[in-house]
């Protein structure tokens, strides 16, 4: 009876643990976003890359376009007043990619929701995390990044 008692005492707590995790993103304020791009190759040796002018954009583009293979260049986005764009680094766990689905701000902390899938544009075996380019809108202050899978 004891050990019954104790299994249910274990499931109570993970089970608590769990909800508290997933009801962090709820919280906080959700951010409207766009997911522009995820790139198969490194751009950045960071985790999150915050791209706040127009400047620091065209230099993100140039190491795009250097390791961009094929003649089609990709158009550099325009930088204005009210959008944020940052570039973000997921670890992969089980798949070659993930798809953005909910962004949060909670403090300086900005939570993203992620889930994985296989990207058939990228190699099957790739275990090189994408660097995705978002938009997020709204001027964005933060100094952290967590990704929840």
């Amino acid at each position: 009876m004891k050990l019954y008692l104790h299994f249910l005492f274990f499931l109570f707590v993970n089970c608590q643990s769990q909800v508290a995790g997933n009801n962090a993103l709820s919280k906080g304020k959700d951010i409207q976003f766009e997911d522009q791009y995820h790139y198969p190759f490194t751009v950045s040796q960071k985790d999150f890359v915050i791209i706040n002018s127009q400047e620091k954009m065209d230099a993100i583009f140039k190491i795009i376009h250097q390791k961009n293979k094929g003649n089609r260049l990709s158009p550099i986005p325009t930088v204005i007043e009210n959008e944020t764009y940052i570039i973000i680094k997921p670890h992969l766990k089980n798949s070659n990619d993930v798809s953005i689905d909910k962004i949060s701000l909670i403090k300086n902390t900005l939570y993203i929701k992620v889930t994985e899938f296989d990207n058939p544009d990228f190699q099957k075996a790739s275990r090189v995390s994408p660097n995705i380019l978002l938009k997020l809108s709204g001027n964005v202050k933060f100094k952290k990044i967590t990704t929840q899978y």
